[in-house]
């Protein structure tokens, strides 16, 4: 089983990615097909159902793009479920330690690597793929979030758990936890970020940040050292437009007298 993300990762690629909260099976499939390298089925902030989960991964297979879930925390049994349905990436939030990581990576390896139980269902093509295992391991992208005071401070520890693919900085959590809540340009902020990046730099590892077009360019971050861009995706890109449309309709309004 292909797994486009991981190639580029593993090429020393830049990959383009993008958060669905809406659960839409078509929203999927149309950044999908518009050419983005993975998405995040953001199952931590919005109410994913594991059959909806299931219809997104169904809805972006034959794209290169990769699908990767983001849970909301490191849990087994959800990790578990999520990878049999065919998931290509898990992204977990909020760790602290290395040893939270290490916990992380051998819940996705299947033994003698990790912990992982064999079970898998429309991974394996809902066993039609008999190549799925043992004798072909998938290739399983994964992911998680320096959002935490803890995870700046123990990052060379964190970024050198071997298994663990690349991870992506989460500023608004890293404001609160730097006690400058949603100052996401802080210079104590920026100072994180830099420190993040600098170790992964120093350590191989791909690193990733969040972005929004309006506030931030893609540029400075890939001069940082970032190969991995996820944008705000589905919910922000539609509060994005509407927000543009309804501007635009009423300035015309104001321009022709007209009332709403």
């Amino acid at each position: 089983m292909r797994n486009h993300f991981y190639e580029l990762l593993d090429g020393g690629g830049v990959a383009l990615g993008a958060q669905l909260r809406f659960g839409s099976a078509s929203i999927a499939e149309l950044f999908a097909a518009a050419g983005f390298d993975f998405v995040v089925i953001d199952g931590e902030h919005a109410p994913q159902t594991p059959v909806g989960i299931q219809a997104q991964l169904q809805a972006v297979n034959g794209y290169e793009c990769t699908p990767v879930v983001r849970l909301g925390g490191i849990d087994r049994a959800e990790i578990q479920v999520v990878l049999d349905m065919g998931a290509g990436g898990v992204l977990v939030p909020l760790v602290r330690t290395a040893a939270e990581v290490e916990t992380f990576v051998q819940a996705c390896r299947y033994p003698p690597q990790g912990i992982r139980s064999y079970g898998p269902s429309r991974a394996s093509r809902f066993g039609f793929d008999r190549e799925y295992w043992p004798r072909n391991t998938p290739k399983i992208v994964t992911m998680i979030i320096i959002e935490t005071a803890e995870a700046v401070e123990n990052i060379d520890e964190i970024l050198a758990v071997e298994g663990l693919d690349t991870f992506v900085m989460g500023p608004a959590d890293l404001s609160v936890a730097l006690g400058v809540p949603m100052e996401m340009q802080h210079p104590k902020v920026e100072a994180a970020t830099e420190k993040v990046l600098r170790s992964a730099q120093r350590l191989g590892k791909p690193a990733g940040v969040s972005f929004y077009p309006s506030s931030a360019s893609m540029t400075r971050p890939v001069e940082q050292g970032a190969r991995v861009l996820l944008s705000g995706g589905d919910e922000w890109m539609l509060h994005a437009g509407c927000s543009e449309m309804v501007e635009a309709a009423n300035q015309l309004r104001e321009a022709s007298g007209m009332h709403r």
